[in-house]
């Protein structure tokens, strides 16, 4: 529920992003957007956040904090390696995919208007893949989860490596936005339950730097595409192949190890 907010912020963003440019231009409309984290989420950070006093915590979470692997000792796991690269190929899709959707479906003949929509509904999906897969995963077994939700966008991307109308563009737009919202969700409780909590933070920020590295190319990369093809249609494509193989990879994480990192607890 917590990273609902990201989710929000892409169903209201474009919409204020059309307006802000349409009404002040381009320049001011980068401003108005940098204006947000300074005047909204900055005051938030500094006058609510504080450290969890360890107090405020049971005995049995206080225990889970003080278990876990190092970063090293993960390094050495098989799964360490399986997450990190089913977090590459669905990032590198999903990155692609999420700056470049508004102006391919403006190359497709979109309105501004209408493709502002469609990028709302792709961030709305991500409010619902958040909150749904947050609910699976607590019940079941969360590499199944995620390569349900993996599969989604594969139907997404090919649809929108055609011509759809606006109703179908919508609808591929939810199926991605979907399982982008999964996703995060998914990487933060597969390192926690595959690696513990003692060394969380290290763990998680490896993980969180090789989707950082995703963001930071596969716009570009994606874009290059189409400035070789003159289409979005190739990259859409390629997306569509590294969703499935993002969601066959995470199949390969295994059962959940036990708090000493065996897979079933030993027995006699």
């Amino acid at each position: 529920m917590t990273l609902t907010g990201t989710g929000i912020c892409a169903m209201i963003a474009p919409f204020y992003t059309v307006w802000l440019e349409s009404t002040f231009g381009w320049r001011t409309a980068y401003v108005g957007l940098g204006l947000l984290p300074l005047l909204l989420a900055g005051p938030l950070v500094f006058l609510f956040f504080r450290n969890l006093d360890s107090q405020d915590l049971s005995e049995e979470q206080q225990e889970e904090t003080q278990t876990g692997r190092t970063l090293a000792e993960a390094a050495r796991d098989y799964r360490f390696w399986i997450l990190l690269a089913s977090i590459f190929v669905a990032y590198m899709a999903f990155s692609g995919i999420g700056p470049n959707l508004f102006p391919s479906l403006t190359d497709d003949g979109f309105t501004k208007a209408q493709a502002a929509t469609v990028q709302s509904v792709f961030g709305g999906s991500i409010i619902v893949g958040r909150l749904v897969v947050g609910y699976l995963v607590d019940r079941y077994w969360a590499p199944g989860v995620a390569t349900a939700a993996l599969l989604l966008p594969v139907a997404g991307a090919l649809i929108l490596s055609g011509t759809p109308n606006f109703a179908f563009a919508a609808f591929a737009a939810f199926l991605i936005g979907f399982a982008a919202g999964a996703e995060l969700d998914l990487m933060s409780f597969l390192t926690a339950r595959y690696f513990g909590l003692l060394h969380y933070a290290q763990i998680y920020s490896v993980m969180y730097a090789t989707l950082a590295v995703c963001s930071g190319t596969a716009p570009m990369l994606f874009a290059q595409v189409y400035d070789m093809t003159q289409s979005y249609d190739f990259g859409f494509l390629v997306a569509s192949g590294l969703f499935a193989i993002g969601a066959l990879m995470v199949l390969a994480m295994g059962p959940y190890p036990d708090a000493k990192g065996r897979t079933r607890p030993e027995t006699g």
